[in-house]
């Protein structure tokens, strides 16, 4: 028998704080009507934010023209679910899963802005992958949950 197949959404946003606030709604609507928990949801939107927040002030993308395209995988494997996000956009090659991060601040003070949000992906998302395709960089985060009583 054939895996089941996913339900799969798309969505093209502008690289803006509209568009941002625009894929967080469309996120957290789809994974609400597919019975995504909250955890899952919660932690696959604050992901989606950071990556986009990263776009707009790192990337270059709030000078293109060219849309942020994201696809959204909501899977069932019988006894856990998967939420896949995949992230392309225009801007230069950067692969975020290869940037190593210093030691993290011991104290308050030590803290400076910035600079955690790669961390944070990292630690939430169950998947990541990066590619370059073409003239577009392709992030896939995805995040598992346990079905069931």
């Amino acid at each position: 028998m054939a895996p089941p197949r996913p339900d799969v959404l798309s969505l093209s946003v502008r690289p803006s704080p509209n568009g941002l606030r625009e894929s967080s709604l469309w996120l957290t609507e789809h994974c609400g009507r597919q019975a995504v928990p909250p955890g899952p949801t919660g932690k696959l939107e604050l992901c989606l934010n950071e990556v986009l927040a990263n776009l707009l002030e790192h990337g270059g993308a709030a000078e293109s023209d060219h849309p942020v395209e994201l696809t959204l995988e909501l899977l069932d494997s019988g006894d856990r679910g998967l939420a896949r996000l995949t992230i392309s956009d225009a801007g230069p090659a950067f692969d975020p899963l290869s940037v190593s991060r210093g030691p993290l601040p011991r104290t308050l003070a030590e803290a400076e802005p910035g600079g955690l949000g790669l961390l944070l992906v990292m630690q939430f998302m169950d998947e990541r992958s990066y590619a370059r395709e073409g003239e577009r960089n392709v992030l896939k985060l995805g995040i598992h949950w346990p079905k069931g009583p």
